[in-house]
């Protein structure tokens, strides 16, 4: 309780939006439905920090939801930190009255199969209210690629090097699966972070990239990059994708089938939304149909197209059902999975004094042996350090000695040790 009283004082009320009804006043056994949420303040819990896709997907619904509850409220409160762990946990334990609910990562999934610590729940309990879009799983190349064809990929003798952002990256588990199902001799390259991996691609850095198809738009219309392979049918790029083959049909061994199975499950469930486990069944009932309601809702859909973002909702019990085929997985897949959390990432580290800080220190740049070279420094990330003590990025300032340890430079870092 005082955890979300505390993040109801952080959170950013929007005017007129319905995300997370969490004031608990009145009694919770008042009228259900409809009716209950007069008044009352829905906490949408953002398990990621302000911008990008799942803030964005978490406004707009709560936007669009509160104008179908009124006199509604909603907060939108972002916790991130711990790869959506510490929000989604935030989500479980909160009060089952239909006043909290929130979004996360898909990728939470991959991570109760191979039980990482620090996750207090189990997804298949929580009390799922949809989802918001999908988003298929693709195999890209550059336009200029030796690998034009998902068969020049399993021919090739040489290791292929596909980019990743990190361990446990949605596009780090894919490259893993992806290769030890077919045999593919790879390398993962992290420290790819959004755009960074389809530049590295046409610079001739990486070879593939693996992951959400809306990730990579942008460069696949511009004629940059090309998709190979795909994990399912993409509703809103069929003409697109109608040339690109789908890995079901390629696969040969019941590993790869498997396999190809479960990404496609995966593709499927993006943007979803849950509370708590066990909660009040009138009112999960109420927010399940008002959040498909504004899922259908023409001024949410264009909202969304101006954005260049796309609905392809299915409401909670389908999430629910989504979700638990996905977690239900034959002990292959599950040792594979597992074998994720062993893998280390080579790192390299460079020193030297701090030149320029950016953007209250999500960019630290020092002068190594006469180069700038530049860190991505994430909140949640990366660990920094100042006189041995840990600290928080924006205690860094020009002219002290810092250590970057990253996988190459010029990426995000892993840690960054100043004096």
């Amino acid at each position: 309780m005082k955890q979300l009283n505390k993040l109801m004082a952080t959170g950013t009320l929007m005017a007129g939006a319905l995300v997370f009804t969490g004031a608990f006043t009145g009694t919770a056994d008042a009228a259900d439905g409809k009716a209950y949420y007069k008044d009352k303040t829905v906490r949408w819990i953002i398990a990621t920090g302000p911008g990008g896709g799942h803030d964005f997907y978490a406004r707009l619904f709560a936007r669009h939801m509160s104008r179908a509850l009124p006199g509604s409220k909603f907060v939108t409160i972002n916790r991130p930190g711990a790869g959506h762990v510490i929000g989604a946990n935030l989500i479980a334990a909160s009060k089952p009255n239909g006043l909290t609910i929130g979004n996360f990562t898909t990728g939470l999934i991959y991570a109760q199969i191979m039980s990482l610590k620090g996750m207090r729940f189990d997804l298949s309990k929580l009390s799922w209210i949809g989802k918001g879009a999908a988003d298929v799983r693709v195999v890209s190349v550059a336009h200029n690629s030796k690998y034009q064809t998902w068969n020049d990929i399993l021919n090739t003798k040489r290791k292929i090097k596909w980019s990743a952002s990190g361990v446990g990256s949605g596009s780090w588990n894919d490259s893993f699966l992806i290769s030890e199902s077919y045999g593919i001799p790879y390398r993962i390259i992290a420290g790819y972070q959004g755009p960074e991996s389809a530049l590295g691609m046409l610079r001739g850095e990486i070879d593939t990239l693996a992951g959400g198809l809306s990730s990579g738009m942008t460069y696949v219309r511009a004629g940059q990059t090309k998709i190979i392979l795909r994990f399912g049918d993409s509703l809103q790029f069929q003409s697109m994708m109608k040339t690109v083959p789908n890995a079901i049909d390629l696969a040969k061994t019941e590993q790869q089938k498997t396999l190809s199975k479960m990404m496609t499950l995966y593709g499927k469930l993006s943007r979803i939304v849950a509370g708590p486990p066990n909660m009040n069944p009138d009112r999960l009932k109420t927010l399940r149909a008002v959040f498909m309601a504004s899922a259908k809702s023409p001024d949410l859909i264009e909202e969304a197209k101006k954005s260049k973002r796309l609905i392809e909702a299915a409401n909670g019990e389908d999430t629910t059902k989504l979700v638990v085929a996905m977690l239900n997985q034959p002990p292959g897949i599950i040792k594979m999975l597992t074998a994720l959390t062993n893998v280390k990432v080579p790192m390299v580290s460079h020193n030297g004094p701090v030149t320029k800080i950016k953007r209250g220190g999500r960019r630290i740049t020092i002068s190594h042996k006469g180069k700038k070279l530049t860190a991505k420094v994430s909140g949640s990330r990366t660990s920094v350090f100042l006189n041995g003590k840990k600290t928080k990025r924006k205690k860094i300032k020009v002219g002290m000695t810092c250590t970057f340890t990253w996988p190459k430079p010029n990426m995000e870092a892993k840690k960054i040790d100043c004096k």
